[in-house]
This record gives structure tokens, sequence and C-alpha cells, in this order.
């Protein structure tokens, strides 16, 4: 299950709304496709190729294209993770080229166009598909999918804004439709279990404009559950609220937590609220 189940027409019209933006923005001699993406290793073809292949993917797996694997079990664990991405999107960059920005930008819109198609009012959230580029035997739930989709194009969307020298900014309620699920869905996959050892944690995380949910720490493991469920009984020690915009760009490692927390966009609160700072660090980056 999804722990945090996204709202599907919400999520549509924001991945509508940003995949036509990016694609307008790549098109004709305004995006020099060689362009260095500031703090990125990619150009700005190889962002639109990035971002393209994830749709045209994420299409694919969502119509149930991929079978899932026999054991429906999760990755191996966070580094697994890492490892697995990394090499499936430099695999994603060097295999798709484009001659011109106006190239580009049809093929990632007609792949957005695809996987809009894929996410057809009624599709169910909760149906899992097979994802192995995040591990062996990894599934995800199809709201999972969608949800991150739309934080790919949100994010890479600033960074193409950045590379092009506009004015680059992240709409905090576009980034609060997916964030709560993105991050519920993927922290725990992430979780570093080294860095924390035996340590019991609980963490509640509100995303401004999102439904809140809780990260729970115990034996080497993570997990989230919703924000109040009956029965956990205990209660967290911090809860972090963050604007959608200020998880994307402290999530994607576009600014640092601590920029976040000076302007507003993030503090915490609680039994231990000197967790929050920190809060970030228990976690592996891809």
């Amino acid at each position: 299950m999804t722990t945090v189940e996204p709202d599907l027409d919400l999520l549509r019209a924001v991945l509508g709304r940003e995949s036509a933006r990016l694609a307008d923005a790549l098109r004709g001699d305004a995006a020099p496709l060689d362009r260095q993406v500031p703090g990125l290793d990619w150009t700005v073809g190889e962002l639109a190729s990035h971002l393209s292949s994830v749709y045209e993917l994420f299409a694919g797996v969502v119509r149930g294209e991929h079978a899932p694997d026999a054991d429906g079990g999760a990755t191996e664990g966070g580094e697994v993770l890492r490892e697995t991405v990394t090499a499936a999107n430099r695999e994603r960059v060097a295999t798709v080229r484009f001659a011109t920005g106006d190239e580009a930008a049809d093929v990632l819109r007609a792949g957005a166009r695809d996987l809009l198609d894929a996410l057809h009012p009624g599709i169910d959230l909760t149906a899992r598909r097979a994802t192995p580029w995040y591990g062996p035997g990894a599934t995800m739930p199809v709201g999972s999918l969608a949800a991150l989709s739309v934080t790919e194009s949100l994010v890479h969307g600033y960074d193409l804004d950045r590379a092009l020298g506009r004015r680059a900014r992240i709409a905090d309620d576009a980034a609060a439709a997916a964030v709560p699920t993105v991050m519920s869905t993927m922290m725990p996959l992430l979780f570093d279990a080294k860095r924390v050892g035996d340590r019991r944690l609980g963490f509640e995380v509100r995303i401004r404009g999102g439904r809140p949910f809780v990260l729970r720490i115990a034996d080497g493991r993570c997990r989230a559950e919703p924000a109040g469920a009956s029965g956990s009984g205990e209660p967290v020690d911090c809860v972090i609220s963050l604007t959608g915009a200020a998880a994307l760009h402290t999530g994607f490692s576009r600014r640092p937590l601590w920029r976040a927390m000076a302007t507003g966009g993030a503090f915490a609160f609680g039994r231990r609220p000197w967790l929050g700072p920190t809060f970030h660090t228990l976690f592996l980056r891809v």
C-alpha cells in the first residue's frame, strides 16, 4: 500500500502543466543542448534525455508492460538502490540523444502524454508494479510512480530554468501534491542503517498543504505510517514542517537544509527538536 495516497487529478494537472512548460523551454535556439546544467554533470540535452526516458519508462511500467518480480520483495538496502538508480540514469542519458531542441521538446512532450494516458482516471493507485531500477525484486505502487514523475518534472524544470538563465522556482502547491507520497515511499528505501545504528527514533513529517506521515526507525529499519495511525502508541521525537519546495530542494540536494530553516521553509519542534537539522543525514542521497 501507499502510506500517503496522492490525489491523481492533482498529479495529472501538475504533470501536464510542467511537462508542457519544459517542452516549450526546449524549443528553438533558446536552449542550447550542449550547455551545462548548474550543479549537475548533465548538459541541457542530457537532462531532457533523462526526463523523457523517465516518462517513457514509467508509462510502460504503469501499463503493466513489465511483469512484477515473483517475490514482490523490496530492495536490498539504500546502498543497492543508490547504485542501481545511478547506473540506470547513466545508461538512459547515454542512449538517448537529440539533434535539436525541437526534437528534445517533441520527444519529451510525447512521453509525458503517454504517461498521462497510462495514469488514466480510475486506475488503481495501490497496484504494485515492478521497478527493477530501484534494486533487485523492487516493486512500487502506481500512486508512488505518479508522484515520482511529478517531483522529477518539478526539480528538473528548476534545473533547466537555471541552465537557461530564467527565473527558477518550484511552486509549493505543485510540490505538495507529490512530495508526501514520494518521501514516505523513498525514505525507508534510502535509510542509512549503518549511520543510525541501534537508535530508536520517530519523526512526523508535515509538508505544508499536504498530508503528514510518520517515519519510525528501530532495529536497523525504517518504516512509514500515516500520521495518527492507530496502534502505534509511541509518540514521535521530532516534528518537521517543510514547504513542498523546501522538501524538494533539500531532498534532491539543490539547497542545504540550513538554508530552508533560515528562511522559514523548514522548522522542527517536539520532544527533541534538535534532531530536525540532522534529519536528512539519516538517509542516503541518490
